[in-house]
């Protein structure tokens, strides 16, 4: 069975082209655009490379359910391979993306600031006075506690955004996906204008991407992510192919 799971994860990654070239033309765009503004124009306030490497595992998590569910079932793969293996698809690539924008932060993001003379990273305060690089990193404070930490930090919160577009892309072609839709909309419009409930709204984003406290945030995305992918053990047990 391990092995089943583990052929069905390189399956999804070798099978999702289109979130690849997306992704990989999407930040050699913004790279060549960072290092002509660091050369020429040299007053703008660019979001860094890596950031958009966050492309890859969300347009993942349409792709897997709504393309490669229906070819693995085709050629022979169990709705219970499947749905282990995708799941080790979104920690895979959540794991390569959170690495590669990590060592984007602290290397191409940090050469570019302290070239150009800009305050160090862990002082900045973003403003249009500021002119740089803006990495999520740091928007999110996560680097805080040092580039292990942001790791952990960010891992998890991809992997929790992976699984929830996952299991809203998987359910779309039912009525319950619609109303999930329909439910999202209505607690963004609801909750923003009332105070209290725009309070709770708050304490949820902060807790998932702002908390101070690392481990408490790392815990509450795996947790909400363990609940929301397990949603799709009914979803994909019914679902036609």
């Amino acid at each position: 069975m391990c092995k089943s799971i583990f052929n069905i994860a390189k399956l999804n990654l070798r099978n999702i082209r289109v979130p690849y070239w997306v992704t990989g033309i999407t930040a050699l765009l913004i790279l060549v655009q960072t290092i002509i503004d660091m050369l020429v124009i040299n007053n703008n306030t660019e979001i860094s490379v890596g950031c958009y490497l966050w492309l890859l595992p969300v347009m993942a998590a349409i792709f897997i359910p709504a393309k490669n569910f229906p070819r693995i079932i085709n050629l022979g793969g169990k709705r219970e391979n499947y749905f282990w293996g995708s799941l080790m698809t979104y920690a895979v690539l959540a794991c390569a993306v959170s690495l590669a924008n990590v060592v984007i932060h602290y290397t191409f993001d940090t050469f570019i600031v302290s070239s150009l003379n800009y305050i160090p990273g862990r002082n900045i305060h973003i403003s249009t006075e500021y002119l740089g690089i803006i990495n999520l990193l740091y928007v999110f404070g996560w680097t805080a506690n040092g580039p292990v930490v942001a790791f952990f930090q960010q891992f998890a919160f991809l992997f929790l955004f992976s699984v929830f577009v996952h299991t809203l892309t998987a359910a779309q072609d039912k009525w319950y996906g619609w109303a999930a839709d329909v439910l999202i909309v209505a607690i963004i419009a609801v909750f923003t204008p009332i105070k209290p409930l725009r309070d709770a709204e708050a304490w949820f984003f902060n807790l998932i991407l702002f908390h101070p406290n690392a481990l408490l945030q790392i815990t509450a995305c795996m947790v909400l992510a363990a609940g929301i992918y397990a949603l799709n053990r009914p979803i994909f047990a019914r679902k036609a192919i």
